[in-house]
């Protein structure tokens, strides 16, 4: 294959992906809660009580909810709870699961921030930590531990290999040795 051609289809294939991700923007936000209150001067819209979002593939699930706009446009979703849970397809197509006291979730920026007990859930990794900032595009993530005096650490657990046939390809020393 071809450099121009392989550059096509990688172009093609990334195209597609960001598409379906940026589809969720293009859908209708859904929110459910208990109650609402809304200021329409400020753009902001507060949600109490069992709040849930949905907006394509994206779940927020939550106790309270503040909505911020800017020009009739979401800026910021800043949620809290015990914990709030956030759920969304990736660009690759796999399932991105956050858990956080606070999740700050930037749909322009497409930015999750979470803080104070925070876990993230991506492509078979799990971090933990006290915040975790993702940035849902690059799929990129960093992660902080508590304060000095919480001696907390973050924790990533890798998942290993799904292949069966690196197992059977590569015998273990006791066959090599008997082969001999």
């Amino acid at each position: 294959m071809t450099l121009s051609k392989f550059l096509s289809v990688f172009c093609l294939a990334f195209s597609c992906a960001c598409l379906s991700f940026t589809g969720d923007n293009n859908q209708t936000i859904t929110i459910e809660s208990d109650s609402a209150e809304r200021n329409e001067k400020t753009g902001h819209t507060q949600y109490s009580g069992n709040v849930v979002i949905h907006q394509g593939s994206l779940i927020i699930d939550a106790n309270s909810v503040n909505v911020y706009y800017e020009d009739n446009e979401v800026t910021l979703i800043l949620c809290n709870g015990n914990p709030a849970s956030y759920q969304q397809e990736s660009v690759a197509g796999s399932l991105i699961l956050a858990r956080a006291g606070t999740i700050e979730y930037l749909p322009k920026e497409k930015i999750i921030n979470l803080k104070s007990d925070a876990s993230l859930s991506t492509n078979g990794t799990l971090i933990k930590g006290e915040r975790i900032n993702y940035d849902i595009i690059s799929e990129t993530w960093r992660a902080k531990g508590g304060n000095q005096s919480d001696q907390k650490r973050i924790q990533l657990v890798i998942p290993p290999p799904k292949t069966d046939d690196a197992n059977q390809s590569n015998p273990t020393m006791n066959e090599a040795s008997n082969s001999r």
